[in-house]
């Protein structure tokens, strides 16, 4: 018997937690964030994601 998984960010490999409703997605390098800041606080960040979100890089958490 096949069960289908639920694709959401909570259910991703990819997925990292920060709180109840929230956290990173780690398919891909983190990303340049700050700009406009002043050069001695740039930094680089993984994209924010709902844990109810979903999207097309979806792969199942890994067991345990």
């Amino acid at each position: 018997m096949n069960e289908t998984i639920e694709e959401s960010c909570a259910r991703c490999r990819y997925f990292k937690p920060a709180d109840a409703q929230n956290g990173t997605c780690h398919r891909f390098p983190p990303s340049f964030a700050g700009e406009s800041s002043p050069r001695e606080s740039h930094h680089w960040r993984f994209p924010a994601v709902s844990l109810h979100a979903w999207c097309g890089e979806f792969r199942p958490s890994r067991p345990g």
